[in-house]
């Protein structure tokens, strides 16, 4: 697990290029402690971070390989890299290091940019080719390694993560990408490709590009997430093949050369995970994290999974002076803003677990998979309306908006005629765009939050409903908000989080399953649940999801009443937000008239950000180069 900063020019480096790639470097030094080399090429450099997990001696980075030809950084894990490394050796090619690095590169050498489909893991990786003169990106499935690239007007520059951007030379600022903001108030986070910046770009997951000295970037897709329900296919068979898979994926991604540990809520998710790990290496240590409000925490629950399965159990319980300690580092860590308040506790965990380990198991993953959100129930017909013809729904839909709020039945109604495509566009649903006439000031009718989902549907337009959901949310909610988090917070403590279940064998199991595999006996993920209830306890295996609940909702009314208040009055994002409006919102939270946590916190969120990537970008900087963030 490591960082990279990079660019490829036009004309040959300057002085300044060079400052700007060292100065990139020091930006994301946190996720890669251990090692900081750089390569100055005529028209290119790169800046590697290493954080060394795997063949800890060899293998630094940047690498060389065939006399110079190559020069290749890379961040990530490659799960399968010793068989690939084997086939190699078996066509004739010999090894230097054991290093992950070098058998990418000789993989490269060997097939061209089509390699990328035989890799296991999670990875983002440079090539560059100084014989013909390219330079090769490619990005993970499923996302879960960062890649941010920005074209300027003498070449491309590119990073592990969006806040190193800061010091390139050619982007003086960073500015808000208006139509991406209006969709972030929706969604609580911007989808990729965009960011909150326009000039700043991702990778999309599954992608790989070659940039010659044209430097367009035209990701060609070589993996997709796409759901094959397979009702042929006997659920016992099914089950066994996603229990082998599961379990030696977990056997894969505890290949490591240092300490790991494994994340443990109250859920099913992460008992798995820690129980199987638990197996194949019983002094594996479990991490929790809690604020110390009870209907709040899962340690009671994730200390009777660990007393069961007889692991160590650290056990962290944070405070609200740890809340309002962290909460604008981890805003800065995000990148572009991501209104999600499970943030800081997942900062806090990965720090506590950083004093411990260096790497650590995660279930992130398995609710897009197997089906875990309570609200994929909605994707199953409660009543007759779901059956009748587009004139008949558009009629009723019609009765139904003009029905008053809180009608019995009126939610089940409209929910039964309103397509998914119209209703569900991913796990997070913040602001309608009515909502949002009231304090965006740069409101703009012509942007709709269903624009950014409307080509993900079109790929699956002839699947049913919770395919389609789940579909939608692997392709904004896992890539933009899930997998943020747990990059960022993670490496932010200088911390490798690995994500057992985003595994193209576990993926190839999870995508034949069929709705009755996954929404059945009462509950969500039940093959999951079914496939493991012997590792675990009943309670364990039935237990909903809670997903490190952060008490927001009450400091709100009270602790952080003036706290939020100050946040909202403050200078920053006057151009774009009403504040009076949000502080209505903030006052009625606090009388009980609303439930507007989630509304506030997306607002302040962004706020936050702008103040530390806009409104005092030259603070930011000196803070960065001060070793202060």
């Amino acid at each position: 697990m490591c960082g990279f900063a990079g660019l490829y020019k036009k004309l040959a480096l300057t002085e300044a290029d060079k400052t700007a790639i060292i100065n990139m470097s020091q930006c994301i030094r946190h996720r890669g402690p251990d090692d900081c080399k750089t390569h100055f090429g005529e028209t290119y450099a790169f800046a590697f971070r290493r954080l060394s997990i795997i063949d800890l001696e060899a293998g630094a980075q940047p690498f060389y390989a065939f006399d110079g030809r190559y020069v290749g950084i890379f961040n990530g894990e490659i799960y399968n890299y010793l068989e690939l490394r084997d086939e190699l050796i078996k066509k004739g090619y010999s090894f230097s290091t054991r290093s992950e690095i070098e058998t990418i590169l000789t993989l490269y050498h060997d097939e061209g940019c089509e390699f990328i489909k035989k890799l296991r893991g999670m990875f983002a990786i440079v090539i560059r080719d100084n014989e013909k003169n390219t330079v090769f990106f490619g990005r993970d499935p499923f996302g879960i390694k960062p890649f941010y690239y920005r074209i300027g007007e003498n070449g491309i520059t590119f990073s592990s993560e969006f806040k190193a951007f800061m010091f390139d030379t050619e982007m003086k600022e960073y500015t808000v990408d208006e139509a991406a903001l209006q969709s972030y108030f929706t969604f609580q986070y911007v989808t990729e490709p965009d960011t909150i910046s326009p000039d700043i770009k991702i990778l999309p997951a599954g992608t790989y590009a070659l940039i010659d000295e044209n430097f367009t970037v035209s990701p060609k897709e070589y993996f997709d997430l796409r759901l094959s329900p397979n009702r042929f296919i006997k659920f016992d068979e099914k089950e066994k093949k996603l229990r082998e898979a599961v379990m030696k994926s977990v056997e894969y991604h505890m290949l490591s050369d240092v300490p790991l540990g494994s994340f443990l809520s109250s859920g099913i998710d992460s008992a798995v995970i820690t129980a199987v790990a638990a197996k194949l290496c019983p002094g594996i240590k479990a991490f929790t994290v809690a604020f110390g409000v009870k209907e709040y925490s899962e340690i009671e629950n994730a200390t009777g999974i660990s007393s069961h399965l007889d692991i160590e159990h650290i056990k962290l319980v944070a405070g609200l002076d740890d809340f309002l300690e962290n909460y604008e580092k981890v805003i800065y860590h995000l990148d572009s803003p991501v209104a999600d308040p499970s943030t800081v506790a997942i900062y806090l965990i990965c720090r506590e677990a950083a004093r411990h380990v260096k790497v650590v198991l995660s279930g992130e993953g398995s609710d897009e998979l197997f089906a875990g959100y309570k609200m994929y129930k909605d994707s199953i017909p409660t009543s007759y309306l779901s059956v009748l013809p587009d004139s008949l729904k558009s009629l009723v839909y019609n009765v139904g908006k003009i029905l008053p709020k809180g009608t019995p039945g009126k939610n089940t109604l409209m929910r039964d005629i309103t397509p998914i495509e119209s209703r569900f566009v991913g796990n997070a649903f913040v602001f309608t765009e009515e909502q949002k006439k009231a304090f965006y000031k740069k409101f703009n009718p012509n942007v709709h939050f269903a624009d950014r989902t409307r080509s993900i549907y079109k790929k699956i337009y002839d699947k049913g409903p919770l395919t389609k959901m789940q579909y939608c949310d692997m392709n904004t909610w896992l890539k933009s908000d899930i997998l943020v988090k747990g990059d960022r917070l993670s490496m932010a403590n200088s911390l490798e989080v690995r994500v057992p279940y985003l595994d193209r064998e576990v993926f190839a199991a999870a995508r034949e399953l069929c709705v009755k595999d996954k929404l059945s006996h009462g509950t969500t993920k039940y093959i999951l649940r079914h496939a493991f209830r012997d590792l675990l306890n009943e309670e364990t295996v039935m237990r909903p999801k809670l997903g490190y609940p952060v008490p927001v909702r009450l400091w709100l009314k009270n602790e952080l009443y003036d706290w939020a208040r100050n946040i909202i009055t403050s200078p920053y994002a006057d151009e774009f937000i009403e504040k009076n409006e949000i502080l209505k919102m903030l006052e009625d939270h606090r009388k009980g008239i609303c439930d507007n946590y989630k509304p506030l916190w997306n607002i302040m969120t962004f706020i936050t950000w702008y103040k530390l990537y806009v409104g005092e970008i030259e603070n930011t900087r000196k803070r960065v180069l001060a070793g202060e963030l």
